[in-house]
């Protein structure tokens, strides 16, 4: 084998040691919006998509918006919250799993919110989008059965968040 064979070679089974020895990220814990404007984002939310979003203070924080989706805490905050002071618009997609699109879209359009295309079908999902006033784009899923039961298969592994946390405790 050449040198540089041999060079790559232990780059590679020292990247692979170098990784078992980390904290493995599994989950993800929250999502969070940074607006200029949170109190109306958090309205819209709310009020347009659904989201069961509720005041919260806590420790020194400002005042934000925030709810439990599934095993993610979601919540909108003020830019000044974070140290970096800094809000995007565009570089976090958000896709949210309904159950029944058509029904979704219909209570959209009849809200007067625009889709930004009709219901539409991937092959894998039924998904259709809106922009949220900082002009995020929210995506909305209604996926197949195949994902289902894949989630169910992660679970009966003991994938899931709280099965995690348990066999750590122990």
């Amino acid at each position: 084998m050449a040198a540089d064979s041999w060079l790559l070679l232990i780059q590679y089974e020292t990247r692979m040691e170098d990784q078992m020895d980390r904290e493995p990220i599994e989950f993800l814990s929250a999502v969070l919006i940074v607006s200029e404007n949170p109190q109306r984002l958090a309205d819209f939310y709310r009020d347009v998509v659904g989201v069961p979003l509720e005041a919260e203070r806590h420790g020194s924080s400002l005042p934000h918006w925030g709810c439990t989706l599934g095993d993610i805490h979601f919540a909108i905050h003020p830019v000044a919250t974070f140290p970096d002071g800094r809000s995007g618009v565009g570089s976090v997609k958000l896709a949210f799993t309904v159950f029944d699109i058509r029904a979704l879209a219909k209570r959209l359009e009849e809200s007067g919110v625009t889709l930004l295309y009709a219901p539409r079908d991937t092959g894998f999902f039924w998904s259709t989008a809106i922009q949220d006033p900082d002009g995020n784009l929210i995506e909305f899923t209604q996926l197949r059965d195949e994902w289902f039961t894949s989630l169910e298969a992660r679970r009966r592994e003991g994938a899931d968040v709280v099965t995690r946390w348990r066999a750590e405790k122990q």
